[in-house]
């Protein structure tokens, strides 16, 4: 979900006569004559919100902006799915969140005739929630099975076929290497730790496992869980 300032704006009023009083200028004074004539011709729906919408769009915003600001709550609280990468990823939210398990995914995926790869940090990308409005991600939405999650050029790295376009990133997790045999390599910030995820090597890197997840939605989902040993 990506909040505008007209979504911020709304906040502002705590009922929907204000918000419409707000709507009247001058010039609707000049042609209607009084602020009335203008409230109700913004109560028809001209140009405005109906009095539902207000309140649903409202609503809509106070959980998003509750759900990003209370560290406590999880996006993946009480998910009922039987998307095997959902209830994966469910399952390693809080120890990602915690710190004591680093998941990075890796997704292929096919959006409007073109393959998406990439891999992406799953404890950074959790934190992408309200902060930058080109790259934040709307997880509750994800998890409720309404968006579908992918990778972008904003995560460790990204591919799109269409355009040939590479991109790669580091993370707050992550150091993103190029091997010239064993290919791309994530080193871990904390523990030094690299990640390898070549499946062809057989090796994954110290502390590290690799699970291939079967999708109805996506070409291919793999996650690499790496155990965090900090040095402090």
């Amino acid at each position: 979900m990506k909040l505008t300032d007209d979504d911020l704006r709304l906040l502002e009023f705590p009922t929907h006569k204000k918000y419409l009083q707000s709507l009247v200028t001058t010039q609707d004074l000049r042609y209607l004559g009084h602020k009335h004539n203008g409230l109700r011709l913004y109560q028809t729906g001209y140009r405005s919100l109906t009095e539902s919408a207000f309140q649903s769009r409202r609503n809509e915003i106070n959980d998003f902006l509750y759900a990003t600001q209370d560290p406590n709550v999880y996006f993946s609280r009480n998910l009922i799915t039987t998307d095997p990468l959902l209830s994966e990823l469910a399952t390693r939210e809080r120890p990602n969140r915690l710190g004591l398990l680093s998941t990075i995914i890796y997704i292929r995926y096919f959006r409007k005739n073109a393959e998406i790869s990439g891999y992406i940090d799953y404890e950074q990308a959790l934190l992408r929630v309200n902060k930058d409005k080109e790259s934040s991600l709307n997880w509750k939405a994800i998890f409720q099975g309404k968006q579908v999650l992918y990778p972008t050029k904003h995560d460790l790295s990204y591919y799109n076929s269409r355009t040939d376009r590479v991109f790669k990133r580091n993370s707050k997790n992550y150091i993103v290497l190029c091997d010239p045999v064993r290919g791309i390599i994530f080193r871990n910030t904390y523990d030094r730790k690299d990640i390898y995820p070549d499946p062809i090597g057989g090796f994954f890197g110290t502390n590290t496992t690799r699970m291939e997840i079967d999708s109805d939605v996506h070409e291919q989902v793999v996650l690499y869980d790496h155990v965090v040993r900090k040095n402090y």
